[in-house]
């Protein structure tokens, strides 16, 4: 079994210029990565968060999702125990000392560093999960870096911030009600939302041609790192790119050319003509 050095890590990082960056904002597979030298399974996401700590400067910030999506049947949160369902990596993250998480039911997102309390502002409700004011709003205005661990581009979320920010009409303000409890043990009532797809998948996305249009503009860094691989790129640019990418074709980021578009009106999902 191919193995790499917690060093070997640290030069890869380096590579993709991330000690040029103070914050982070890492989706991760880890069993792509294989086995570290000298460290056990339990350990690895330690060993992997001192990597990126080391190559961050002194004040720098690392963030990942703690995504859960059962709120929309359960219609109450604690942020205090709700679990993250992305992998090990960020639920072991979830748990550890000093890091704070922002206060969306399904789109929350933790944070360890200087600037994540201002960022992840955890003991504010965040009614909705994209758009002004969200915690995906002040991690591209901070210009953290996307970090893609064995993963690639069709899990980043930041882009439904983007797609909201450029005003793409295929997804809509969807209304989900209910309790959430905050990590500082206050309860908020309310309406959260997502910025979602229709229910009946009429459409999803598609971030392929953008992942390689990204690549071979040398925006999008990648390098090996263990048994896979690990690409960064930055989110301003990232936007930037993206509105380039969709301006001559709202749908380039969709797998079709959706014949409605949807909205949501007087408690459901109301399709209309596409503008042509």
């Amino acid at each position: 079994m191919r193995t790499i050095t917690t060093e070997q890590i640290s030069d890869v990082l380096k590579q993709l210029e991330l000690h040029k960056s103070n914050s982070v904002f890492i989706h991760s597979s880890l069993f792509t990565l294989g086995k570290i030298d000298g460290v056990d399974v339990a350990n690895l996401p330690s060993a992997l968060l001192s990597c990126f700590q080391t190559v961050l400067r002194k004040n720098g910030n690392v963030f990942m999702p703690s995504f859960n999506y059962d709120f929309p049947k359960a219609r109450n949160a604690d942020l205090n125990t709700q679990q993250s369902v992305l992998g090990f990596w960020p639920e072991w993250f979830r748990t550890q000392p000093n890091v704070v998480r922002s206060g969306h039911p399904m789109f929350s997102i933790c944070g360890l560093g200087y600037d994540a309390d201002a960022i992840c502002k955890p003991n504010e409700p965040e009614y909705f999960a994209f758009g002004p004011n969200s915690t995906f709003s002040r991690l591209i205005e901070h210009d953290c870096t996307l970090v893609l661990q064995g993963i690639g581009l069709r899990v980043a979320t930041v882009i439904v911030q983007i797609e909201h920010m450029l005003g793409l009409k295929y997804r809509f303000n969807k209304p989900f009600k209910g309790t959430v409890t905050l990590t500082n043990g206050k309860i908020y009532e309310g309406e959260y939302y997502h910025y979602c797809f229709p229910i009946n998948n009429a459409y999803r996305e598609d971030y392929s041609a953008l992942e390689s249009a990204l690549l071979s503009a040398g925006v999008l860094k990648k390098a090996s790192l263990g048994r896979s691989f690990i690409m960064s790129v930055n989110m301003k640019a990232l936007y930037q790119f993206v509105e380039r990418f969709t301006k001559d074709n709202q749908f380039a980021l969709l797998n079709c050319h959706p014949e409605h578009l949807y909205r949501f009106e007087d408690g459901k999902e109301v399709a209309y003509p596409t503008e042509i």
